[in-house]
């Protein structure tokens, strides 16, 4: 295949794995960067031997790129993937699509008026052992399933750096309520969520949120998702998945794999899941996920996340979020599941 002539917008932690990946990989090339802080367009595209911009209209006047990552935050995210994809270039776009469903659904409609292949972030889906408990499930070996149980506690950290601006439940327990609909492979009927806010009530945001889900086909899921625990914690991200059937389960425990490193620092578990680093390029899950839109951009074949599921998930975000509120189960319909 032709190498696909990529770009990313957003240079941030995430934004620059994405160019760094584009730019080790066999099947795509970097063309070009973008982001609103030129000190950090210029440290990427430097770094990768690239040229940088501060506006996505620079980027689509100097150079050819058939595809680009949007990297930005949610509340930036409509402006730069409309202009893109209505200049014909394919998108995958960092989770979530905006910051509120209201704002997902225009953003929805008006990419499904364009032609462009768009797919949508959610790396747990290129988790080999989140994929492989799907095919377990999805073959019967584990029964008739009843419960899923899925936990992401992250660090203090992550309300420091992110409770500024994003939702613990939107920014990092969507991926595990995405994971929970893909296992279930039903609706959702009904949401339940408790949450508690205090380090993050200044930003008037969450520090931890507990959810029960109920899926049509009578499927229970839990989610368990907090950013409280010190920084001082060997693991920064805890995350697990149990699932029960009728003839067994699947179980998944931590992002590290097993490794543990002691040094004079502490002791530690690092990620060995998500955006490891290892014989000079960034593998994981993210790689993953980038090398298979690349290859559904070249084969013109539906992404593994499409904007309908990303809707999906979002719907349940806001579905606990007003549950929350309210402290009482939230119905969904199937028309108020799709856009």
């Amino acid at each position: 295949m032709t190498p696909l002539r990529t770009a990313v917008v957003g240079t941030g932690m995430i934004g620059s794995l994405h160019a760094r990946i584009y730019a080790e990989h066999p099947l795509a090339t970097l063309v070009g960067v973008v982001d609103a802080d030129p000190d950090t367009a210029r440290e990427v595209g430097s770094h990768l031997g690239v040229p940088w911009f501060t506006e996505v209209s620079d980027l689509l006047e100097s150079c050819d790129l058939e595809a680009a990552s949007v990297a930005v935050s949610e509340h930036h995210r409509y402006p730069i993937a409309m202009q893109l994809a209505r200049a014909g270039k394919h998108l995958l776009l960092e989770k979530p699509l905006a910051p509120s469903l209201s704002d997902a659904d225009r953003l929805i409609a008006d990419l499904k008026a364009t032609d462009v292949l768009t797919m949508v972030n959610f790396i747990l889906r290129f988790d080999p052992r989140y994929s492989e408990a799907k095919q377990a499930i999805s073959s019967g070996r584990t029964g008739e399933v009843h419960t899923i149980f899925v936990r992401r506690r992250g660090s203090s950290l992550g309300a420091d750096i992110y409770g500024v601006w994003t939702d613990l439940l939107i920014s990092t327990g969507i991926h595990d309520l995405d994971v929970m609909a893909w296992l279930a492979d039903s609706p959702v009927v009904r949401v339940y969520a408790e949450s508690i806010s205090r380090r993050s009530a200044r930003y008037g945001h969450d520090d931890a949120v507990m959810v029960l889900v109920r899926f049509e086909n009578g499927v229970i899921g839990s989610l368990e998702t907090s950013w409280v625990l010190p920084p001082t914690v060997p693991a920064l991200l805890d995350a697990s998945l149990q699932v029960v059937g009728t003839g067994g389960g699947v179980f998944v425990d931590g992002s590290n794999q097993g490794l543990a490193v002691a040094d004079t620092e502490g002791f530690s578990h690092p990620d060995l899941t998500h955006w490891p680093v290892s014989r000079n390029r960034v593998r994981g899950d993210l790689a993953d996920s980038l090398d298979h839109f690349i290859r559904s951009v070249r084969k013109c074949r539906p992404p593994e996340v499409t904007l309908d599921m990303a809707r999906n998930a979002h719907a349940m975000v806001d579905a606990a979020l007003r549950s929350a509120r309210l402290h009482e189960p939230v119905t969904l319909t199937p028309e108020k599941l799709r856009p």
